[in-house]
C-alpha cells in the first residue's frame, strides 16, 4: 500500500506541472518543470527520458530529431455530438458505421452506445473544411433532416500524415509512441505499435536498471523498432488511400431503388467489407513481425514466414513473437510465462543446466517452463525457445548451447555473437 500510495502521489505531482527543458549528461537526465500553481520551477533527476508526449513531441523537438515521410495522406473534418434520438433510428446497434453515398463518405463511432458519436467526414481532394458547412454535412452523413436535434460537443479538423522520426534515442532520451511516429489513426494502428514501442523499451531499461543487462542493450530499441514503426506506418497510409478512394467512388446509383439499385447495394457492401475487414483484424500487422538485424537475438540463417496485414504464420524462428499456445491445464501460455526470460522446453529430459548457471552468475532472471499441450510439436520444431520478456524469441535449439554464457551474454547486450 505504501508503494501504490507513493506512486500515486507522484503522479499527482507530476499532473500539477510542466515540463520546461531538460538537459543530459553522462550519469542521467535533469528535467525543470514548473509547477502550475504557484510557477516555481523545480528540477527533477532521472538515470532515463523517454518522451512519450504525442505528435507535437516537446521531447523530440528538444532533441532537434526530424520527422520524414508523407505530411498529408488525408483531410478529415470531425466533429463529436450528443444525439438521444439517433439510436433509437439505427436498425441495429454498432460501434463503427461506414458512411457510403455519391456526395460524402464518413466512418460514425459510438462513444458511450447510447447518446454520444464522433463524425469522420473524409475530404475529397482540393476539399477545404472552411467550404464546408458543419451542420449540413454532419446531417448528410446521419441521414437526418433540418429538424433532428444534436448538439455540437466538439469540433477538429486535422491532417493524417505519415512520419517517422529519423531516431529514436539520444544517448539517455528515448522518442516511444506518436513521438516517434504519426501515422493515420485507423484501426488503432498508431495505440498497437506506441504499446510495442513502451513493452520493447521497458524490459531493456529495466534490465539496465536492475543491472543484469549491459547498456548497450538499449541500442536494440531503434534498430528493432523504427523498421517495424516504418513498415505499419506504409499499411496504414495504403489503407487510408484505398478506402478514401473508395468513399469517392461510389456510383450515383447506390440510392436507386429496385432491383438494380439492389445488386449495386449488394456490390458496394461486398466491396467495402472487404476493404475494411484487414484492418479490423489485422492480426498479421501486430503479431506476424519480425525483429530483423538485432544485436540481442541469436540468429540462425532460418527466413521468418511471410504475413499480411490480415494473416501470420506462427513461428519459433528468433526474432519472431513466441508461439502461442493453449495448455492442458487451460490456461494460456503467455500467462504462464515468467516476468522476465522464460526458456519454454518441450522435452522434460533435455538437460538445461549450463543455461541456468550461466544465467545465474550473470545474473539474468531466468525460468524455465515444461511445455504440455496437444499442438506443441506442429509450432515448436525445436525442443527449447528462449523467450524475451516482450514475447519475442531470443534463442532456440534442440540442447542447450555449447557455450551458454555467450548466448546470456548475447541477450543481454554484453556480447555479440557471430
Amino acid at each position: 500500500m505504501l508503494a501504490q500510495a507513493s506512486a500515486i502521489a507522484r503522479l499527482h505531482i507530476l499532473n500539477h506541472m510542466r515540463a520546461v527543458h531538460f538537459v543530459q549528461n553522462e550519469t542521467g537526465v535533469t528535467v525543470v518543470v514548473e509547477d502550475l500553481a504557484s510557477g516555481e520551477p523545480r528540477e527533477i533527476h532521472a538515470s532515463y527520458l523517454i518522451g512519450c508526449d504525442g505528435a507535437h513531441s516537446d521531447v523530440r523537438h528538444t532533441l532537434g530529431v526530424a520527422m520524414t515521410g508523407d505530411p498529408v495522406v488525408i483531410n478529415t473534418q470531425s466533429t463529436y455530438i450528443r444525439a438521444p434520438k439517433l439510436l433509437g433510428m439505427m436498425p441495429g446497434p454498432a460501434w463503427c458505421i461506414v458512411v457510403l453515398s455519391p456526395r460524402c463518405g464518413a466512418f460514425i463511432f459510438a462513444i458511450d452506445g447510447r447518446e454520444r458519436w464522433l463524425i469522420h467526414n473524409f475530404l475529397r481532394p482540393g476539399e477545404q473544411s472552411t467550404d464546408i458547412d458543419r451542420d449540413s454535412r454532419v446531417r448528410e452523413i446521419l441521414g437526418v433532416g433540418p429538424s433532428f436535434d444534436f448538439e455540437i460537443l466538439g469540433k477538429e479538423d486535422w491532417t493524417g500524415r505519415r512520419m517517422i522520426a529519423q531516431r529514436f534515442r539520444d544517448r539517455r532520451v528515448f522518442l516511444c509512441g506518436d513521438a516517434a511516429h504519426i501515422w493515420v489513426p485507423f484501426a488503432g494502428f498508431g495505440m498497437n505499435a506506441g504499446i510495442a514501442d513502451a513493452m520493447n523499451l521497458s524490459w531493456m531499461l529495466a534490465a539496465v536498471i536492475k543491472g543484469w543487462a549491459d547498456p548497450r542493450i538499449l541500442d536494440a530499441y531503434e534498430i528493432e523498432r523504427q523498421p517495424i514503426t516504418e513498415q505499419v506506418s506504409r499499411y496504414a497510409m495504403g489503407i487510408s488511400r484505398a478506402v478514401s478512394a473508395f468513399h469517392f467512388s461510389v456510383p450515383e446509383g447506390l440510392e436507386s431503388p429496385g432491383k438494380e439499385g439492389d445488386a449495386l447495394r449488394a456490390r458496394i457492401g461486398r466491396e467495402a467489407y472487404e476493404l475494411n475487414v484487414g484492418q479490423f483484424c489485422c492480426g498479421g500487422l501486430n503479431f506476424g513481425y519480425f525483429y530483423e538485424n538485432s544485436p540481442i537475438i541469436a540468429y540462425d540463417g532460418e527466413a521468418p514466414p511471410a504475413y499480411t496485414l490480415y494473416d501470420f504464420t506462427q513461428s519459433t524462428v528468433p526474432g519472431c513473437r513466441t508461439p502461442h499456445l493453449w495448455l492442458r491445464d487451460g490456461r494460456s501460455l503467455y500467462d504462464a510465462l515468467g516476468p522476465d526470460f522464460t526458456l519454454l522446453r518441450l522435452d522434460p529430459a533435455v538437460d538445461v543446466s549450463g543455461l541456468r548457471a550461466a544465467a545465474e552468475v550473470r545474473g539474468v532472471p531466468l525460468a524455465v517452463l515444461d511445455v504440455e499441450a496437444d499442438e506443441a510439436a506442429s509450432l515448436y520444431r525445436n525442443r527449447l525457445v528462449l523467450s524475451r520478456p516482450d514475447q519475442h524469441v531470443a534463442w532456440r535449439g534442440d540442447k542447450q548451447p555449447d557455450d551458454p554464457a555467450a548466448v546470456i551474454d548475447l541477450i543481454r547486450g554484453a556480447s555479440a555473437m557471430a
